[in-house]
């Protein structure tokens, strides 16, 4: 997903409940809050089933080849919600290995964060997320699937140990879009200035 320009609002402590449910996230799959995290692995331990449109059967070539060589920038990852709480998640795999893991973080900040699709949208003969678009879902989503991937301990962890923007996005896999956008949003370079005095 692109990184929004905007300014968006959210609902009163959901940023605290985000730092918080992703460093929950890494101590139940054992790995330390400023650990790096993979989503395809994440997807595996919420036990989120990940396709690719190859994967979909009755496919044809015409609608593969739209949606994974001539329309492959159009679109990155689409959640489908299915019966007694469960979804899945079609991705596309022709994007990058870094924004492959940061689709995949948003579609499942969507899934944590528990958006639901309104009934009057149902309607549409579209699949899941695909039939609705909620502004302050998407920022919910960005939020979270953005610290899912590059959470604040990994930054301070990052900004302590005097890491380059380029190995911050190597260690974590990650664009460097992505590493400079956690760290304006997040303040941590204020934060590590409190700490210095």
């Amino acid at each position: 997903m692109p990184l929004q320009q905007k300014k968006a609002k959210y609902k009163r402590g959901f940023k605290k409940w985000t730092d918080e449910k992703v460093i929950e996230l890494r101590k139940q799959l054992g790995l330390y809050a400023s650990s790096p995290l993979c989503a395809f692995k994440l997807c595996e331990f919420l036990k989120i089933p990940i396709f690719e449109p190859s994967a979909v059967q009755g496919l044809s070539e015409e609608f593969l080849n739209e949606l994974l060589v001539d329309g492959s920038t159009h679109w990155s990852a689409a959640t489908i919600p299915l019966n007694e709480g469960k979804y899945i998640i079609i991705h596309n795999p022709t994007h990058s290995p870094a924004r492959q893991q940061s689709n995949l973080m948003h579609e499942i900040a969507h899934i944590l964060c528990g958006h639901k699709i309104p009934e009057q949208a149902k309607n549409t003969g579209l699949s899941g997320f695909l039939r609705n678009f909620n502004a302050e879902h998407e920022d919910e989503a960005e939020w979270l699937g953005s610290s899912l991937q590059l959470p604040r301990p990994a930054l301070l962890y990052s900004l302590k140990k005097r890491m380059t923007l380029n190995d911050i996005a190597e260690h974590y896999n990650c664009s460097l879009e992505m590493v400079q956008y956690r760290i304006n949003i997040t303040g941590v370079k204020r934060q590590l200035s409190y700490l210095k005095k």
